[in-house]
C-alpha cells in the first residue's frame, strides 16, 4: 500500500479520537510515512503522588508513539505483545514530546524503540516495544 495524504489525516484523527488519547491529551504533533511525533501535556491529573509526571503516563505516550509510526507505513492493525520501559528523568511541567524507530519491521512482529523528550529536547524515557502486526 501506498501512503498517502488522506491515509495520513484519517490515521490522525483514528488516534486523536480515541478515548485514551483524549484522557491523556496526546495530539499529533508531525506525522509522515514511517516517522512520528506525539505530544502530551504535563497536567496534574496525570502527577503521582511525588507530584512528578505518572511512570504509567509515560509508559503510553512511549507505547503510542511505537503504534503510530508502524500504522504511518503500513495500513495494519497493532498489537503491544512487550514494552520495556526506562525511566530517566522525572518532569513536572510542560509537555512531553515521543519519536519513535523501526529496528526491525517483520510481517508479524515488528519492533521499534521510542524516546519520550521534555520541552528542553532533554530524554525523560526510552522503550524498546514488540509488537504484532494484525492485517486488517
Amino acid at each position: 500500500m501506498e501512503v498517502t495524504s488522506d491515509y495520513l489525516q484519517w490515521l490522525t484523527n483514528e488516534f486523536e479520537d480515541s478515548p485514551f488519547w483524549k484522557l491523556l491529551g496526546i495530539t499529533m504533533d508531525r506525522l509522515e510515512p514511517g516517522e512520528a511525533v506525539i505530544k502530551m501535556p504535563v497536567k496534574e491529573s496525570l502527577l503521582n503522588s511525588n507530584q512528578v509526571m505518572h511512570g504509567g503516563a509515560i509508559a503510553s505516550i512511549l507505547d503510542s508513539i511505537i503504534g503510530v509510526v508502524i500504522r504511518s507505513s503500513r495500513d495494519v492493525k497493532v498489537a503491544t505483545v512487550s514494552l520495556t520501559t526506562q525511566f530517566i528523568a522525572p518532569v513536572k511541567e510542560g509537555a512531553l514530546y515521543a519519536e519513535a524507530k523501526t529496528i526491525n519491521k517483520g510481517n508479524r512482529i515488528q519492533y521499534v524503540e521510542s524516546k519520550v523528550f521534555n520541552d528542553k529536547g532533554e530524554i525523560v524515557g526510552t522503550a524498546l516495544g514488540t509488537f504484532a502486526i494484525i492485517k486488517k
